[in-house]
């Protein structure tokens, strides 16, 4: 699949968890490493990542979200075109790490180091406490030479850059 039909079509279950309840209730997390390994439970069982339509985000980055997918036009690529939880488009994910690194009131990070199809990747994630739990507030990219920020991604004006 294309990288900007499958960021399309990220973006697209992402929106779904808007309008449709989830099958499953995600549980409710009381541990910020708990909650990211949840989310890459999909990458270790070598199933589709269908995390986009669980509702593990902080309603700031559903927000940045939300925006993001309005502001795409059908058919053209989203201002994300890969899956942050694997730096990519494809993944055959091994030595995944996952540790929590800090926490200080209602926020916590998580760094998540794995090797994907052979390549390195070092991932933290920023994480804040609400009342239904640990929630994913951003991701960034920590690898040398690949450096994002997740919110910046998505708030980032394609008119402008």
């Amino acid at each position: 699949m294309k990288a900007s039909m499958r960021a399309a079509a990220w973006v697209l279950g992402l929106l779904l968890a808007f309008v449709a309840p989830t099958a499953a209730q995600t549980p409710i997390f009381d541990d910020p490493a708990g909650l990211v390994d949840y989310a890459y439970q999909p990458y270790r069982n070598a199933a589709p990542a269908n995390w986009a339509a669980k509702p593990i985000y902080s309603p700031s980055l559903l927000a940045l979200f939300k925006t993001e997918a309005a502001r795409t036009a059908a058919g053209d690529a989203a201002a994300l075109d890969f899956d942050p939880f694997v730096n990519g488009n494809d993944y055959q994910l091994t030595d995944l790490s996952i540790t929590e690194t800090a926490t200080r009131n209602d926020k916590s990070l998580v760094a998540v180091s794995f090797t994907n199809s052979g390549a390195a990747q070092q991932l933290m994630f920023t994480l804040v406490r609400r009342a239904e739990g640990w929630k994913i507030d951003d991701i960034e990219s920590v690898q040398p030479g690949l450096e994002w920020r997740l919110s910046e991604i998505l708030a980032a004006d394609p008119l402008l850059n």
